[in-house]
């Protein structure tokens, strides 16, 4: 994770975009750690809840030079982590099928049909 440089003195609206940033870096952190120690399934389910909670921070602005070259990276590696995502759901999607094509449990069918109901 980038951290906020402390070199030089930020303009509030560059730390804000830093610490949007550092919110973004944390995600991304804590997403591929799923992904590494978990069943796909789940991870795939935690981290579209997790997404779809995501809000943009509000009153940002637009993005501040002095940040266009992390926010590149944290784009790059959201892309990364996106396909790792997709993957794991394909993934999911594919045993899911598997085990739906093997189910030793009889289908339920209607033993009559009621016409006059």
């Amino acid at each position: 994770m980038s951290s906020t440089p402390s070199d030089t003195a930020l303009t509030p609206w560059e730390q804000a975009w830093h610490d949007a940033l550092d919110t973004l870096e944390l995600d991304l952190e804590q997403t591929n750690a799923l992904l590494d120690a978990t069943h796909a399934l789940e991870v795939a389910q935690v981290a579209l809840a997790k997404a779809s909670q995501w809000r943009v921070p509000a009153g940002l602005g637009p993005m501040p030079a002095t940040v266009a070259e992390r926010a590149s990276v944290v784009l790059e590696a959201q892309k990364e982590t996106a396909a790792r995502l997709a993957r794991a759901i394909h993934q999911s999607r594919s045993h899911v099928k598997m085990l739906d094509a093997v189910d030793p449990r009889p289908h339920a069918r209607p033993v009559y049909l009621d016409t006059q109901g």
